[in-house]
């Protein structure tokens, strides 16, 4: 009888006990909050809460059956996630959303010349690329120009198109405008296929004790963002307008930045949300610089070094391309052989890569 009575005690106890555990797991559809992998603790958003767990070394992680590391897990994810109540300790998780793809810098090595390349311009799909060139064996600067057939593929037939030093091309690519002997100048052509004619001065693009520089067109054609250089002033961010793409320039006028450095080669993103530069510093060289939270009179009142992982990105040139989320620009490979070289940082996006920026 005490046997009987000992064995029944015994299974009610492990059936308490198998009940607890499972009352104590429960499953979630939640969106990650935040995740520290080094303290391998997670936040997640369920509904109107926020769970905050800890990831045991046992925790299962997958997405769509493959399995995936603490690292890959990001902010914003949404998951499916089970855990124990208890002890709030994560089970599993089951990534729901695509694993976006981290930032990754690229040399574009496949428009390496013997010489120097800068000034990058892509169209806004991101297929055509024009670019300047500076041979050693060369006192003149080219501009020349690429295709690619997808943002995966190489850019190729590179065709030499004009000389000159800075450059913007119209998003229709039959409008640019170089900087020339000291100035600005403008040049059309009839279709893409057709050469640019020769080039003609702007003659409103002058300011007082200097020149103009390294110009940039708005998607629309109407605005021009460049850089001036004058005696005793340093460098600084203007800007021009106009009324129709056949009207004349208005004079510059300065635009309202935030400064970081003495700021150059401007670049205004298509969307007109964000205006790159490069701002120039002795100690610490060229940043890449973004200004964002447009005012009414056009200025931007917000302004931030771009920082990948932990690292500053230098280059000058910036120019960002919303269609295919890569910022190109000109900057020194990791040999360090002084000459600048064509490189791309792909899967960029302002709004998640830097944030708190508005």
């Amino acid at each position: 009888m005490f046997r009987f009575h000992l064995s029944v005690f015994a299974f009610l106890m492990m059936f308490f006990a198998a009940t607890s555990i499972q009352a104590a797991e429960k499953t979630i559809d939640g969106k990650i909050k935040s995740v520290d992998a080094t303290k391998r603790t997670i936040s997640v958003i369920d509904k109107d809460k926020t769970l905050d767990l800890e990831l045991s070394k046992n925790t299962k992680i997958t997405a769509k059956d493959k399995p995936l590391n603490v690292s890959s897990l990001q902010s914003g994810q949404s998951i499916r996630l089970k855990y124990h109540d208890g002890l709030g300790i994560v089970l599993e998780i089951d990534v729901l959303s695509p694993i976006p793809k981290k930032p990754e810098l690229v040399l574009l090595s496949e428009l390496d010349t013997n010489g120097e390349e800068s000034n990058p311009w892509v169209s806004s799909d991101g297929m055509t690329i024009f670019y300047t060139v500076k041979e050693l064996s060369q006192q003149t600067r080219w501009i020349w120009t690429a295709k690619r057939k997808d943002a995966e593929s190489l850019f190729e037939n590179p065709k030499r198109l004009i000389p000159a030093m800075d450059f913007t091309v119209s998003d229709d690519g039959l409008e640019m405008i170089l900087f020339l002997n000291r100035g600005l100048y403008q040049t059309t052509r009839d279709t893409v296929e057709d050469n640019f004619k020769r080039p003609s001065r702007i003659a409103s693009a002058v300011i007082n004790n200097g020149f103009l520089a390294g110009p940039c067109l708005s998607s629309d054609g109407l605005t021009l963002y460049c850089d001036s250089m004058r005696k005793g002033v340093g460098p600084q961010i203007q800007v021009m307008s106009r009324k129709t793409k056949s009207s004349n320039w208005n004079k510059p006028e300065p635009l309202q930045l935030t400064p970081i450095g003495k700021m150059k080669y401007p670049y205004i993103s298509r969307d007109g949300k964000y205006l790159f530069c490069t701002g120039k510093d002795i100690s610490q060289g060229s940043n890449i610089i973004i200004h964002s939270g447009k005012d009414d009179d056009g200025g931007f009142h917000s302004a931030s070094v771009l920082n990948i992982d932990g690292i500053t990105l230098r280059g000058i040139f910036p120019r960002y391309v919303e269609a295919t989320k890569e910022l190109f620009f000109a900057g020194e490979p990791e040999n360090g052989n002084g000459e600048l070289k064509l490189m791309v940082l792909k899967n960029f996006d302002p709004e998640k890569v830097i944030p708190g920026l508005k």
